[in-house]
């Protein structure tokens, strides 16, 4: 059963992804307006910073939602909790946030022009979250 400081952390952190969809989808589209152009065998890639979370589209280093967008939405108290409850927040966001991009990636039209498309965490670039699969890539499956 999760502890009730934890599943206090985890509503929390939904309660801000779910108000900033909106932003995220536009944030989408009107990157995906730009003209891009992906090298032969090359995918495109949204990379979340390893600090911020701030996301980039890769290929255009266009920024999707700056660097200080979860950090300014969250409660001051939250990351220090997150810290006290869980040992940090990593695992919580990446495991929030990966899906969460994914449904904006699909409503924002994404696949319709990009297919397939990935997320990454700076900090593990090998790891890929596959946006139309909403799922993490192993090492096994071909990228």
């Amino acid at each position: 059963m999760e502890d009730s400081a934890i599943k206090r952390l985890r509503t929390e952190l939904a309660a801000v992804l779910n108000a900033k969809s909106d932003q995220l989808r536009f944030a989408i589209q009107a990157e995906l307006a730009k003209p891009i152009v992906l090298e032969a065998g090359r995918r495109l890639q949204f990379e979340v910073d390893d600090f911020f979370f701030g996301i980039t589209l890769c290929v255009t280093e266009g920024i999707i939602l700056p660097g200080d967008w979860l950090a300014e939405s969250l409660p001051g108290d939250w990351f220090g909790r997150a810290e006290k409850e869980m040992g940090g927040w990593n695992e919580l966001i990446t495991e929030m946030l990966s899906p969460w991009f994914a449904e904006c990636w699909k409503a924002a039209g994404g696949p319709a022009l990009f297919s397939p498309a990935y997320l990454f965490f700076h900090w593990y670039p090998q790891n890929q979250y596959d946006l139309e699969g909403c799922r993490w890539l192993s090492p096994d499956d071909p990228f």
